[in-house]
């Protein structure tokens, strides 16, 4: 474990088996323990973290944000293409939009517009990093709609805040999707 530099004290460790979820106290010839993040103990033998998968969430702590990839799935039936109109609506109604509205032969979709403003929004978000990936992407239609993917970081990696914070942004986009007239499924 040592010479791999596989499981430091003060790692958190995910085995797979549910047998240990948390921080790493201590590491002897014998023994790995793990305060679990219910406050449990685990005990485990060295040789189960070399001979077994584990994850260690080392790599997401030293990085500069904890991942966050969620789908918000459209109403197929709300999607339609912009009149003047309704652009001029979403630039009133959605200052953010402003010098966003892509110029061009083809008129854009509400959706396309939205994936616009989920990105843009982010990008000025003050806890998502700024140098890690951000990606806004329509993946496949499917029964339960079409599903926009959005994939980012966020810069404070403490578990609660961590959740507070990405259901904060969660439940701002997903407010904000009637603005471009789409109803989510």
């Amino acid at each position: 474990l040592s010479i791999n530099d596989m499981v430091r004290i003060g790692d958190w460790v995910e085995i797979p088996d549910g047998s240990a979820n948390g921080i790493v106290e201590d590491i002897t010839l014998n023994t790995v323990k793990i305060r679990n993040w219910d406050n449990t103990i685990s005990t485990i033998p060295p040789y189960n973290l070399i001979s077994n998968p584990f994850k260690n969430w080392r790599g997401m702590m030293e990085s500069g944000g904890r991942r966050v990839d969620k789908m918000i799935y459209l109403d197929l039936k709300s999607l339609e293409i912009c009149s003047e109109d309704m652009i001029n609506d979403i630039l009133k109604n959605v200052p953010l939009m402003k010098g966003q509205i892509p110029n061009g032969d083809n008129p854009p979709a509400n959706s396309q517009l939205y994936r616009i403003y989920i990105e843009t929004f982010l990008k000025n978000h003050p806890l998502v990093a700024k140098n890690l990936d951000l990606i806004i992407a329509q993946r496949q239609q499917s029964e339960f709609g079409l599903p926009i993917e959005v994939y980012f970081f966020i810069t404070d990696k403490v578990w609660d805040e961590f959740e507070r914070i990405q259901s904060d942004i969660f439940d701002h986009l997903i407010s904000m999707a009637p603005e471009f007239g789409l109803r989510l499924y």
